[in-house]
């Protein structure tokens, strides 16, 4: 259930993402409109439209069947307002008989969302020390490495320890434990991690231009080397794991 939390939660931003590449061509299938209202020759993309239209009418499709079996009145039809309510209701949800097809569904949405905002080849990320017990091994994440195009960290010594990004929040929070005590074990204060903006948008699902903004919003610390800015890993947990848990925004 925590990693479908997070997925509504996710879509939001993804919807607003998927609304700021309307008009560009940051996807391949775009058509070209000179009628409704628009400027003849601006190029349209119909995969943001597509996935943008998608989120809106399966979250209302949902949200209606829950209001309805649950005699609840249901939320206003804009993306927040429906992630944030189908959040308050997965509890009931989870008893429904059709919960299985909702997840699959909302995970669908935010894959698919993924793909128009991230279209880009497949990068890979060092995490970290494997968090199973007893395993040595080097946990690497892969865009586009997981079922269905989704992204995956998999443990380079044992391929049975994997994870895939729906899971990637509960891997955060073991990876976050086991820092923490071993902080305490050790004098001193830990070695700081700097992250380069291509593994924060990897690690956390955040499109690229808005790990810069949140980078300039939140003040993240910051290094740099040759000419390119790493960040400071403690600041960027703290604003997106923040974000992960907190309630949907629009």
């Amino acid at each position: 259930m925590d990693s479908l939390r997070a997925t509504l939660c996710a879509l939001p931003q993804l919807y607003g993402e998927c609304g700021r590449l309307l008009t560009g061509v940051a996807s391949p299938r775009t058509e070209r409109t000179s009628g409704g209202g628009r400027a003849p020759g601006i190029p349209l993309n119909t995969s943001a439209v597509e996935a943008r239209s998608a989120i809106v009418t399966t979250l209302a499709s949902w949200a209606g069947l829950a209001a309805e079996s649950g005699g609840r009145p249901g939320p206003e039809r804009t993306v927040p307002a429906l992630a944030r309510w189908l959040g308050e209701e997965l509890p009931r949800i989870a008893v429904h008989p059709a919960a299985g097809e909702f997840s699959k569904e909302v995970h669908r949405l935010a894959a698919g969302a993924r793909r128009v905002v991230s279209p880009g080849p497949a990068h890979r990320a060092a995490v970290g020390t494997c968090v199973e017990p007893g395993c040595e091994g080097k946990l690497v994440a892969t865009t586009g490495a997981g079922p269905g195009g989704l992204g995956e960290i998999r443990c380079d010594r044992d391929g049975a320890h994997s994870w895939t990004e729906y899971d990637w929040s509960r891997l955060r929070r073991r990876l976050a434990a086991r820092s923490a005590v071993r902080a305490g074990a050790t004098a001193g204060a830990p070695a700081t991690r700097w992250l380069a903006p291509q593994d924060v948008s990897l690690l956390w699902r955040v499109p690229l231009g808005s790990v810069y903004r949140l980078a300039s919003e939140q003040s993240w610390r910051r290094e740099r080397r040759g000419g390119r800015s790493y960040y400071d890993e403690q600041d960027v947990r703290r604003t997106l794991d923040a974000r992960l848990t907190g309630p949907a925004r629009p």
